[in-house]
């Protein structure tokens, strides 16, 4: 059914082109009249705005990081515990323009502590900070290092703390 209704509409199309435009089938010009027919006027295309591509670099930013934290330890004899370590730090590039904000750490150390023995321990932080230049975000990345963090426990309590870096790249694309 819908072959036979376009069949129709197509043919009362071509039949009104041909009343209207009186065809010559039979002239040898008959290829001029059918284009100029089918000519439509030149549509022009807005030309694209070209994208400037900005150039950039990867640099590599740190920080010095202190880190603190409390921890109970379990029974006279002591056992095993985990220790949340605490810290603030501001990460920078070596020229001091691309700087994070003060940046949040929280990380754990877990250890068997034992009465009146030192207690030492390595953690390894990894942060996602945000980065800025003149105000401006330019990226985030991840802050990686070690820490060493030490302490001496108090009868069922232990004090840990430590310092180290931080450090990570981001790419930065240069300014306008």
């Amino acid at each position: 059914m819908k072959k036979i209704i376009l069949t129709a509409v197509c043919g009362f199309f071509a039949a009104n082109l041909s009343a209207a435009e009186k065809l010559n089938f039979t002239d040898a010009a008959f290829a001029s009249q059918l284009s100029a027919v089918t000519s439509a006027p030149e549509v022009k295309v807005p030309e694209a705005k070209k994208a400037r591509a900005k150039a950039g670099r990867y640099v590599q930013v740190s920080g010095y990081v202190n880190l603190n934290g409390n921890g109970w330890v379990p029974g006279t004899t002591g056992g095993y515990t985990s220790v949340t370590l605490t810290g603030w730090a501001n990460f920078r590039d070596s020229s001091g323009q691309v700087t994070s904000n003060n940046s949040y750490i929280n990380t754990y150390a877990s250890m068997w502590i034992y009465p009146n023995q030192h207690v030492f321990q390595t953690v390894w932080p990894n942060i996602h900070t945000t980065f800025y230049r003149n105000g401006k975000i330019v990226g985030s990345t991840n802050m990686t290092g070690s820490i060493s963090v030490s302490g001496w426990p108090s009868s069922n309590f232990v004090t840990l703390s430590g310092s180290g870096y931080l450090s990570g790249s981001i790419y930065v694309e240069d300014e306008e």
